[in-house]
């Protein structure tokens, strides 16, 4: 049974946003933390896009969508969001020494009974705990998302201090949201499924950056052979550009490897601001940074 009834998501972009909304739907009491006014109002924002787009498909009525929005809050204060949560899921950026840093903080504002999450790609818990005492790494998981608004897919992995309880209280939350979680048992860089779209990924890189495809092409071929409504070149810009070429760096610094190492056309594509769908300019341009174009694709 779920006993999880208060979440904590910090860092609301894309992502943090997206697990907001689903945690919030499924009857959750969320608080977002960033300590940017302008990132709450943005999240508010998407959110109250992504319950009409619920609205508009049926599968909620206006006094649910009313209701669902009331019980996310929103805080600038890392103690004011967590101090009494059962479960905070982390969703800053894919850098270990940010994350380290917030797993510390969080092991000395958060009440002993609480969870900590960590939804990443690529890096392993037991780098990013490096902070918290035993008893709280007891209490630590990772999760990878693709489209928490969109879709039911969900990777989660355990990490060697992952207690059974722990493993328990993971699974029956998110399948309280609806997913059936795709465990990997033993941590592992990347998980199971997302260590394979990782493979695609760095070779559609490679094909871009040396000019062989362009990705609207590439996207069109792939969503006919895969049946699939979205093409890896979108999906990297829903991920966003700059946390592309982080996760990629991470392989990189982890294997040291020429073949691993990012190609300098996204780079320059991160330093120029063409970060995908929040920036509203990647591989492909005029995105509403707002709602995102992906929900529109989906209808």
């Amino acid at each position: 049974m779920d006993q999880i009834r208060k979440v904590a998501v910090v860092g609301i972009g894309i992502q943090g946003s997206m697990i907001a909304f689903r945690n919030a739907l499924h009857g959750k009491t969320v608080c977002g933390y960033s300590r940017s006014e302008r990132s709450r109002e943005i999240c508010r924002q998407k959110t109250e896009r992504f319950a009409d787009f619920y609205v508009k498909e049926g599968r909620i009525t206006e006094a649910e969508k009313e209701a669902l929005l009331e019980r996310i809050s929103y805080a600038a204060s890392l103690a004011d969001c967590c101090g009494d949560a059962d479960l905070v899921i982390e969703c800053v950026p894919e850098k270990l020494a940010l994350k380290q840093e917030l797993f510390g903080e969080l092991d000395r504002v958060c009440p002993e009974r609480t969870y900590l999450n960590s939804n990443t790609s690529s890096l392993l818990m037991s780098d990013i705990y490096v902070q918290c005492s035993e008893e709280r790494k007891r209490k630590t998981f990772s999760t990878d998302h693709d489209d928490p608004v969109r879709n039911d897919y969900l990777e989660m992995m355990w990490n060697p201090s992952t207690s059974e309880e722990t493993k328990e209280a993971a699974l029956a939350h998110y399948r309280t949201l609806g997913f059936e979680p795709v465990v990997t048992r033993k941590e592992n860089k990347g998980y199971s499924i997302n260590r394979v779209w990782r493979a695609v990924k760095r070779e559609c890189l490679w094909l871009w950056a040396n000019g062989y495809c362009d990705p609207a092409e590439f996207d069109r071929g792939w969503k006919t052979e895969w049946e699939s409504k979205v093409g890896p070149f979108e999906l990297m810009d829903l991920i966003g550009l700059d946390t592309v070429y982080n996760i990629e760096m991470s392989y990189f610094e982890a294997s040291g490897e020429e073949r691993d190492r990012p190609p300098r056309k996204l780079l320059e594509m991160v330093e120029a601001g063409k970060l995908g769908m929040k920036s509203g300019s990647g591989f492909y341009d005029g995105y509403d940074t707002v709602g995102g174009n992906l929900l529109e694709d989906a209808e």
